[in-house]
């Protein structure tokens, strides 16, 4: 299967709603990058890597609570993921975007 670069998925989850934003397909894995843009007031945003696709758990979380500036915008450290694992995303005031962007390549 070719590699897929670019945006490999975007959310704008609900208020105060952890939402799956992208899974790895089988088969595949990822190198990954979150941008996090809020478009509203400061506001708090959770950012979780679960492997595997496991249920959610402290362990997971790469930002947890992270005060994220009025219009202001957050790019992550790149990070990889394996087949299933599962970016989980979150905000407070449902004012923010998340666009993961990266590459997906047979594993």
């Amino acid at each position: 299967m070719a590699d897929t670069f670019g945006a490999l998925a975007q959310s704008t989850p609900a208020a105060t709603t952890l939402t799956a934003a992208y899974t790895v397909p089988a088969l595949r894995r990822a190198t990954v990058e979150v941008v996090i843009c809020n478009r509203g007031i400061a506001t708090a945003v959770r950012l979780q890597h679960a492997i595997g696709g496991a249920a959610s758990a402290n362990a997971q979380y790469l930002l947890y609570d992270y005060l994220v500036d009025a219009n202001a915008t957050k790019v992550t450290a790149d990070f990889t993921m394996a087949a299933t694992d599962v970016v989980r995303v979150y905000s407070a005031s449902g004012d923010v975007t998340f666009n993961i962007n990266g590459i997906e390549e047979d594993a």
